[in-house]
């Protein structure tokens, strides 16, 4: 399914040295003489803000100077997008991002966007990790089977994400096709309002990373119904796969990449490819992120990340078709 072709490109660039070398000779043209902005899309607490302060240490480190995560949430990460879209392009802002911004608005609606995929320089693709369905403890379901008979027997109840059109409403939005039900969908400006209404009954049901989901859900303050992948979980091994309990082939993660504006000077995202490189290969990085079940992604470099987003793109576009997705869910 959707994910196959993302593990393909990842993995086949997993540690290639070739493909890192010729970036990393260029990499010492440019070095950053000031602070930098690591703008992310949403609200603290969220894989993609988890990741960036994970990130922003080490390669303060390894730049020479000092990261700085900066939040701009709402609307799916879109905010953030159009922000960094608007950035100069000398190399002191740049953004940890997602399908969401970077490849679904412009299937759902590329006409009222207002950025586009050329307004940014592809730096590299950084970790992916999967989703997990959880919901509310109170609701009477412990399986997809009864989430299903849950929804139809309800139809008050709600779901929410942290945004229309991000990857993880698509997600949902594809999982609850394929189960035949149709759940109103609440929209949030982050992951974090979204834990919070889940936790307090406002809606029943998200579908978010397991960086977040499987805290919550070992420490009893949800139930997981299952997890979008081909495979458990080590962060979750109790938890059976949607594959598992009939959604068969359903194998759909979340990535997260690293952006600048476009027109960069050659050398600039080459020394930031160089120095995400370095720090995603750090045992401690990759420790840190492993105890959030994400996986750091190694070699990919800008040209291939260009190539990689061309083809998520297509595949959302087919997602969209198939399970008649629209801006109003």
């Amino acid at each position: 399914m959707f994910s196959r072709s993302l593990q393909r490109a990842a993995g086949a660039l997993f540690v290639v040295s070739t493909l890192a070398a010729a970036p990393a000779m260029a990499a010492d043209a440019w070095k950053p003489t000031k602070p930098v902005r690591l703008l992310v899309g949403f609200a603290p607490g969220g894989s993609a803000d988890t990741l960036a302060r994970l990130l922003a240490e080490p390669l303060s480190q390894r730049l020479g100077q000092t990261v700085v995560v900066e939040n701009l949430a709402g609307a799916g990460g879109n905010i953030m997008a159009y922000r960094l879209s608007q950035s100069q392009p000398d190399g002191y802002t740049i953004g940890i991002a997602a399908a969401g911004s970077m490849a679904i608005t412009h299937v759902l609606n590329a006409k009222g966007t207002s950025y586009k995929p050329t307004d940014f320089t592809p730096i590299t693709l950084a970790a992916v990790q999967p989703n997990v369905v959880i919901v509310n403890k109170d609701v009477p379901a412990n399986n997809l089977a009864e989430l299903k008979d849950y929804f139809q027997k309800t139809p008050t109840a709600t779901y929410g994400t942290a945004g229309v059109g991000i990857s993880n409403h698509l997600i949902a939005e594809t999982m609850l096709y394929k189960l035949g039900v149709k759940v109103p969908h609440a929209a949030y400006r982050g992951a974090a309002p979204v834990i919070t209404d889940l936790l307090g009954g406002h809606i029943a049901m998200t579908m978010d990373n397991i960086s977040t989901a499987a805290p919550l859900a070992l420490q009893g303050k949800v139930k997981a119904i299952g997890v979008a992948s081909l495979k458990r979980s080590p962060q979750l091994p109790n938890v059976p796969t949607l594959d598992e309990q009939g959604l068969k082939g359903f194998d759909m993660p979340t990535w997260q990449g690293v952006f600048a504006p476009a027109g960069l000077p050659a050398d600039v995202p080459a020394a930031y490819y160089a120095a995400l490189q370095d720090v995603l290969k750090q045992p401690s990085v990759i420790e840190k992120m492993a105890g959030l079940g994400s996986e750091p992604v190694s070699g990919m470099t800008p040209e291939k990340f260009g190539q990689f987003l061309e083809n998520d793109r297509k595949q959302w576009a087919d997602i969209v078709r198939a399970a008649n997705i629209s801006l109003e869910q």
